[in-house]
């Protein structure tokens, strides 16, 4: 937060106490103004704060209602008045957005009450980004988001899907193996805020040539809240898909707990130690989306042809084989071809015994289990050192039907993903004051 403080003629006012103050925790950060009036105070958490100056012989001004976002600046100028500061507070409203007139990048943010309160059918944060001006989704399956962990399905002014930056707490949280997934999908009832920044933001944000995605986690305040919560999706509130040979399986069940609040122990007096601790499940039960293919009838599994208008010929000859009962010539390993075929029309939720194409379709079942754990502590030692610690764990269990990574049209090798998510962060500001403002010479 930065500002300039004059007084009513417009003359700078300088040498005067700048107090801003955390509405959540109670924090304060304090400043004075230099000879030009200016003042500045940086690296402040997300949060909500109001500003109080005093100077002697002005009348003490306070100003509520500013909304500090992630990687944002606000500026906050102040017109004084002569009089006491025993006189009263002159409190002014911020009302609207308050815009950023120091940096120029293009970016939006997604406040705690849009997080809280938007329906999201995945429970998936990187839906939000869908919010944001200049972002095309590039698909409408949210819930093979969630699944997937995928960076995201969204393409940020013309960029790849796969070019985003994301980031937790401004720690990488994309999987430098494949560039394409998330270590952890941070839940939507553990985040303050998102945010979003589309173009022209810091080169401290490079990596990626696309948008850049922060989520900021919730902390403790200086009052104890927390909840518990559960959604619930249900295929019986669900119509048919128009290919589906049946009402597809869906058993959504995600649910948790979450609680924060101030830590007052020995030393530590309270409103300088705070923690948000929280857990969330996620468990999916539902049929993969409808697959049509082509599958040999029950007579061509035995290696009867003869329901096929083409001739069949013997191998590098133009003599056609009899009656096209190829059962004399199948092989050891054509035999056991056809077995695998077999199984498979038995795992189809449609099977037509016909050589007309797309003959079996399959809604194979598609389980997946996630679990997270969050764990935040922020503590403010002195009034120009912070330190928080932040701990995610994800747990994150499912099956692909069709393969992981072989890209079967056929659920002949499902795959066991089990793959954890470990996020720790720790992260230690100090302000160091190089020289006095009220020193500084006049700037130029």
């Amino acid at each position: 937060m930065t500002g300039t403080i004059r007084d009513a003629s417009g003359a700078a006012v300088p040498n005067a106490s700048i107090t801003v103050t955390n509405e959540a925790t109670a924090q304060n950060w304090k400043a004075k103004t230099d000879n030009n009036g200016y003042w500045l105070v940086t690296s402040l958490p997300v949060g909500a704060y109001h500003v109080e100056v005093e100077s002697e012989g002005f009348r003490k001004a306070e100003k509520t209602g500013y909304d500090l976002a992630d990687a944002a600046t606000i500026t906050a100028d102040f017109k004084l008045e002569v009089g006491s500061l025993t006189q009263a507070v002159e409190v002014t409203a911020v009302i609207g957005e308050t815009v950023n007139t120091v940096s120029g990048e293009v970016a939006r943010t997604i406040d705690s009450e849009q997080v809280a309160d938007l329906a999201l059918n995945g429970r998936n944060y990187m839906q939000l980004v869908s919010l944001v001006p200049g972002v095309v989704l590039t698909s409408l399956d949210q819930m093979a988001t969630t699944t997937s962990m995928s960076v995201g399905n969204q393409n940020i002014n013309g960029a790849r899907n796969d070019a985003n930056h994301l980031m937790v707490d401004g720690g990488m949280n994309v999987d430098s193996g494949s560039n394409t997934s998330q270590n952890n999908s941070v839940g939507v009832d553990f985040i303050q805020e998102v945010r979003v920044q589309t173009s022209g933001f810091s080169a401290q944000y490079g990596r990626n040539s696309g948008g850049s995605i922060n989520v900021v986690t919730k902390s403790g305040s200086d009052r104890f809240h927390g909840g518990a919560f559960e959604t619930i999706r249900n295929d019986y509130l669900d119509a048919r898909d128009y290919f589906a040979a049946v009402k597809p399986v869906l058993r959504f069940n995600d649910y948790g707990w979450s609680l924060g609040g101030p830590v007052a122990v020995g030393p530590i007096k309270k409103g300088k130690l705070f923690f948000f601790v929280g857990e969330e499940w996620k468990k999916i039960r539902r049929f993969s989306n409808p697959s049509r293919q082509t599958l040999p009838t029950h007579a061509e599994l035995n290696g009867d042809f003869s329901d096929r208008t083409t001739a069949i010929y013997y191998p590098g000859t133009k003599t056609p084989i009899p009656n096209k009962n190829l059962a004399p010539l199948m092989t050891a390993d054509g035999k056991a071809i056809m077995a695998v075929y077999a199984a498979m029309i038995k795992r189809a939720a449609l099977y037509t015994n016909t050589t007309a194409t797309n003959n079996a379709t399959y809604q194979v079942l598609n389980p997946f289990n996630f679990r997270e754990d969050i764990a935040r502590i922020d503590w403010r030692p002195t009034d120009n050192q912070s330190i928080y610690i932040r701990y995610l764990h994800d747990a994150y269990n499912t099956i692909d039907p069709f393969g992981t990574f072989n890209a079967s049209s056929l659920p002949t090798t499902p795959t066991l993903r089990d793959r954890p998510g470990f996020g720790p962060q720790i992260g230690h500001l100090w302000t160091l004051s190089i020289f006095s403002l009220k020193d500084e010479p006049e700037r130029r």
